[in-house]
């Protein structure tokens, strides 16, 4: 009987060795193990594992402002009906807001625990306006505002109205791509200049002045919020 506990144990070992190194072999076709969060990481897998293309997925990506700064964006993705931009958010506890807040609340240990954060959508919709700065073609393209959050929480009072938006969990992913498919096609007019400037923003990731040039922004940002 031991025996076949140790074998069971050891086959469950494998096999989730193997399941793990078939996801790091996925996220290779995309990113590096390296990059960005393990939730944005999980969420990539989930969508190539979903069947979307490993080029049609932007990871990790600085794009460059008119006013010279940087903004990141955890994931894009280039769809026949548009551009998701997604924004990846790791939250414990319950979460409240609305996409008027500028801030949101997230209470923990049973209400005695409250904490605000900048409101994610309006985070996002900024990560937009930096996309639409990137061409004329960008300016027009549709691009989807898209929020996921991971980790173990619940969106107990989440409101949102604005076209093009979706606010859940990673594991709704799903739900997104599918109601994305059933729109109309997007009027591109140069897909090689859309792929171009996706893959020099993910480039600019791995330049290490770039990335501590946007930490710091952000952190000005965020004490001049408080």
């Amino acid at each position: 009987m031991e025996y076949v506990v140790v074998i069971l144990i050891l086959g469950c070992i494998v096999i989730l060795y193997l399941y793990h190194r078939q996801n790091m072999k996925l996220l290779r076709s995309v990113s590096s193990p390296e990059r960005g969060t393990k939730a944005e990481r999980r969420l990539v897998v989930k969508m190539l594992r979903k069947g979307v293309h490993p080029k049609a997925i932007f990871h990790d990506l600085y794009l460059q402002k008119r006013n010279g700064e940087f903004s990141q964006i955890d994931i894009v993705v280039a769809t026949p009906q548009g551009l998701l931009a997604i924004e990846v958010k790791d939250y414990s506890g319950w979460l409240f807001g609305n996409e008027k807040q500028q801030y949101w609340t997230q209470v923990l240990n049973y209400g005695k625990e409250k904490y605000r954060f900048y409101n994610p959508i309006m985070q996002n919709a900024g990560h937009i306006k930096a996309l639409r700065e990137q061409s004329e073609q960008f300016a027009h393209l549709p691009i989807f505002n898209v929020v996921l959050f991971a980790g173990n929480c619940t969106l107990k009072n989440v409101n949102y109205w604005a076209d093009n938006t979706f606010v859940g969990y990673i594991s709704n992913i799903s739900y997104v791509l599918e109601t994305v498919s059933e729109l109309c096609l997007a009027g591109y007019t140069d897909k090689r200049e859309v792929v171009r400037l996706l893959h020099q923003a993910v480039e600019n990731g791995n330049n290490p002045d770039i990335v501590t040039s946007h930490q710091a922004s952000v952190k000005r940002k965020s004490i001049g919020r408080l």
